[in-house]
């Protein structure tokens, strides 16, 4: 989703020097790069700018953060935690990768498909 040359064709960027609060919605992929807070639904990828400072809960097919992220963040597939990003909250995804240098405080859960059969082996203690 980030990787040069494979990137997702953006339909909607927010710019730096953009406030927005209320809810986002779109079908295709987004880049914040300013401020929002609220709610964001996005059917593609959400792409979060170095200096972007997001105060939202997120709904969508996968996130990567460069910047800065305050709330829980619900996708099909991956959150990808970039060197410079921040997150504070709550993540259900399929996987989760978090680069050295990258901050995150919160919980993650696996959706189930990927942890099917893990679960069992845990003991009562862990749980």
């Amino acid at each position: 989703m980030f990787k040069k040359g494979k990137e997702e064709k953006t339909s909607t960027i927010i710019g730096k020097n953009t406030e927005l609060k209320g809810t986002l919605k779109d079908k295709e992929s987004v880049r914040i790069d300013g401020k929002f807070e609220g709610e964001i639904e996005i059917e593609g990828s959400l792409l979060i700018g170095e200096e972007a400072i997001i105060r939202a809960n997120i709904k969508a097919k996968s996130v990567g953060i460069a910047g800065r992220v305050f709330g829980d963040i619900s996708c099909e597939e991956k959150v990808e935690l970039l060197s410079t990003g921040s997150l504070e909250g709550k993540v259900r995804a399929s996987d989760l990768t978090i680069a050295e240098g990258a901050f995150f405080n919160g919980e993650c859960k696996m959706n189930p498909q990927i942890g099917a059969g893990v679960e069992e082996n845990i003991s009562a203690d862990e749980k």
